[in-house]
């Protein structure tokens, strides 16, 4: 049982290999910049078989305060590791005492407080949408009949789907949240309703040559409509994304400099690495000088685990 003197429950999930690294990497952060969510619980989970984590990583945990828990999901879609991040909230919705539940991708780092994670009395839930990605923005729109179907099988209509505006790309679009970063009310009961919806969703057993097979990352807007809860749009700066792909297009320091949540996707791995810590030296110095010895993510786990690993994925 998780108690704490702080609302919010901090969540994520953590396996052998590479995800350690990183899971560490955004705790760490969490505990450095974090502000009034410094010392909040965190609970590491690991919802499916798998190797051990290292006896380092461990320990590591401990220095940190975190939890980590690990349990074995019923779960038949498991080649699907996406579907981790919501038997993991389901499973420690159950578990915690606190008010408030945040998820945290672990591909993330912390570089300020991110206080827009605070709800009001007059909210619910809370994430950011960052981009079109494969939203729709309307009947004429590619992904819109994958839409149509996706909301038809978790016994929804596009329509109730509200209209937003992405925070990057300034696109209107039904409802679609990145999933990296939200937060809502525990009592609302809203992970293991978003395990539901997904379930359903993926029962449906629906696919899109546009959208790709099994994409569960736009049931958390569904499910939040679905439960009527009064939610808030998280700025930019609270999901900032800063990839190989993206970091061409949409870099901007102006906008790096006021963030507070990064979602560095694969921008801390070689050979990207120097980028990303050029960026931080001229917006964060105080994260780049910790993260500079740090150096670029890399698998750290046996060469046995790495190969078992490989055959989860």
């Amino acid at each position: 049982m998780i108690d704490s003197t702080s609302d919010t429950t901090f969540v994520c999930c953590v396996e052998s290999g590479w995800l350690e690294t990183q899971t560490l990497r955004m705790v760490e952060s969490l505990r450095r910049w974090g502000g009034q969510f410094a010392q909040s619980p965190v609970v590491a989970v690991t919802p499916r078989f798998g190797p051990p984590l290292a006896a380092k990583t461990r320990r590591a945990f401990d220095a940190l305060n975190v939890e980590h828990y690990r349990f074995h999901a019923d779960n038949q879609y498991a080649w699907k590791s996406f579907l981790n991040k919501h038997y993991a909230m389901a499973a420690v919705e159950d578990r915690c005492s606190t008010e408030f539940m945040a998820w945290l991708d672990s591909d993330l780092l912390i570089l300020d407080e991110p206080s827009q994670l605070v709800l009001t009395n007059s909210e619910d839930f809370a994430a950011c949408a960052p981009d079109k990605n494969i939203g729709t923005a309307g009947s004429n729109d590619p992904f819109d009949p994958y839409w149509q179907a996706a909301c038809h099988a978790v016994g929804l209509t596009v329509e109730e789907l509200p209209w937003i505006t992405t925070e990057r790309d300034k696109a209107r679009i039904r409802l679609y949240w990145n999933s990296g970063v939200f937060v809502y009310r525990r009592a609302t009961h809203f992970s293991q309703h978003h395990l539901d919806t997904t379930l359903r969703l993926l029962n449906a057993h629906i696919a899109s040559e546009h959208a790709g097979l099994y994409f569960t990352q736009h049931t958390l807007g569904m499910t939040m409509v679905q439960q009527g809860l009064r939610w808030r749009s998280l700025p930019h700066s609270h999901n900032y994304g800063m990839g190989t792909k993206t970091y061409p297009q949409w870099y901007d320091a102006e906008t790096l400099r006021t963030t507070k949540v990064l979602h560095y996707h694969d921008a801390m791995w070689m050979p990207f690495w120097e980028t990303l810590l050029t960026c931080l030296e001229a917006t964060h110095p105080d994260v780049a000088e910790w993260l500079a010895p740090l150096g670029a993510l890399k698998n750290e786990a046996p060469p046995l685990w790495k190969v078992v690993s490989k055959g989860l994925v």
